[in-house]
């Protein structure tokens, strides 16, 4: 009987002789994955090393020996693996770093604490499911969400390395949705609003005088073009044109604070294929001709500065936002305005919305930079309660009336 040829990444029988000088010689014959044979001498100072080396060129061979994780390993092993991993992605340029410390975060204060000592081999669907039922009963809806995808990322690459036979995250059940924001400002709110700002500041009496241009500018645009707050302050004087009628600008870079690299502009929007050319109506147009004005004349000056000459800081924006929305409460609330739900992500909602009534989903989506028009209406396009009168006019016409 013939005897059975060795599989890809498997030794034969191993000799292992000792020498003179008392360290260890081990042969063995391996084959790779086209089963070419390989043979592998070695020298250690003990038998099992020696032996275990020849393992080791043996597994290195061929593509079926596996990773660094196995079903023994904790969850806890995968995220440290893992997270190198995409560490590493983050230095190539593939991955932003401020993903990556989004995912660290999620990984380190949520996952771990909770069941970093789980074995993989013991990560079953059911498992999986009652950890995510925990957060989401102790914590958020939202850190219940971000817990799922990353810990179904993690897993992914524990499939990938050889320690799972498959991703168990997938198969748990859905996590309710955050709820949805509902609210929006009227052009009669936004006039309204634009007043308390210039008000605030000679009505403020405690500390320096806010900057409350910033606040009128950064929201004039915001609403006019639907950029995100970090895509406003990121803007340069070369990204804009007042040239053109009507004048334009660029979304090409984004304002992003990460701990490895400090505040910077990082040169795409939030997603790179959300680059876009927009016509500016009126009031953004007279926003950013006022940012022109206060910024210097080099091409890449922002127009959101400090003193320093410096990006302004998505979070010392929302800081000066939110102190503003504390001071004019009241007011605020006496104009029908949802403080709760005043952020500057109600300045591009208000933007989706205004376009969506009057010219339809289609070139809502295109405004905010959307792939998916489903998005733009599940996410920022506050719904009409009221049903166009046209619909009567229809019916009318079809049936007589």
């Amino acid at each position: 009987m013939a005897r059975p040829q060795i599989a890809a990444g498997e030794v034969g029988s191993i000799d292992v002789q000792q020498l003179a000088s008392g360290r260890y010689r081990a042969r063995g014959t391996s084959r790779d994955d086209s089963g070419t044979r390989h043979r592998h001498a070695v020298t250690a100072d003990t038998r099992d090393e020696a032996i275990a080396e020849i393992h080791r060129q043996a597994r290195a061979m061929a593509t079926g020996g596996g990773g660094a994780l196995s079903p023994s390993s904790t969850i806890a092993d995968a995220v440290e693996l893992w997270l190198a991993q995409v560490l590493t992605r983050a230095k190539a340029g593939s991955l932003s770093y401020s993903t990556y410390e989004s995912y660290e975060t999620t990984a380190r204060v949520i996952i771990v604490p909770r069941c970093g000592g789980v074995r993989l081999e013991h990560l079953t669907v059911g498992r999986c499911d009652r950890i995510l039922q925990r957060i989401l009963e102790e914590e958020t809806i939202s850190k219940a969400r971000r817990a799922r995808a990353v810990l179904s990322l993690v897993c992914g690459y524990a499939v990938r390395d050889d320690a799972l036979m498959q991703n168990p995250v997938r198969d748990v059940q859905r996590l309710p949705m955050s709820p949805r924001k509902e609210s929006a400002l009227t052009p009669a709110q936004i006039t309204a609003i634009r007043g308390r700002m210039q008000v605030w500041r000679i009505t403020r009496d405690d500390g320096p005088r806010p900057n409350y241009r910033a606040l009128i500018d950064g929201m004039d645009i915001m609403i006019g073009t639907s950029l995100r707050v970090g895509e406003c302050i990121g803007l340069r004087r070369c990204d804009v044109d007042m040239t053109t009628l009507p004048p334009t600008l660029i979304v090409s870079g984004t304002i992003v604070s990460t701990k490895a690299q400090g505040t910077h502009r990082k040169n795409s929007p939030k997603r790179s294929r959300q680059r876009r050319s927009i016509a500016l109506p009126s009031m953004a147009a007279a926003a950013v001709r006022r940012r022109l004005a206060l910024s210097e004349a080099d091409p890449e000056a922002f127009l959101f500065p400090t003193k320093t000459g410096r990006s302004l800081s998505v979070s010392n924006y929302e800081r000066l936002l939110r102190a503003f929305v504390e001071d004019e409460r009241t007011h605020l609330v006496d104009l029908g305005v949802d403080v709760d739900e005043y952020t500057t992500h109600i300045y591009r909602r208000t933007a989706a919305t205004l376009i969506e009534r009057a010219a339809g989903i289609t070139l809502a989506s295109r405004l905010l930079g959307h792939a998916n028009e489903q998005t733009t209406r599940n996410s920022y396009v506050v719904t009409a309660d009221m049903v166009d009168p046209v619909t009567a006019e229809i019916l009318d016409a079809v049936l007589g009336g």
